[in-house]
């Protein structure tokens, strides 16, 4: 299964969404506009491994 050049891999995405959650943590309400930020990245990174999980059950199906 190949994805699009811009779209991180499966690991890759899961480890940017470890890194922007301990930003997050870290610095908390301090920095709003960037934990804010950083979330909606989650969120956007989130929907990409939901969509290639739903494609590995479908074939796996």
């Amino acid at each position: 299964m190949s994805h699009p050049p811009d779209t991180p891999s499966f690991l890759a995405a899961v480890k940017r969404i470890e890194a922007l959650t301990q930003e997050i943590r870290r610095d908390g309400l301090a920095a709003f506009e960037k934990a804010e930020a950083a979330y909606a990245e989650v969120q956007d990174l989130r929907a990409v491994l939901n969509a290639r999980i739903s494609e590995l059950r479908r074939r796996s199906a």
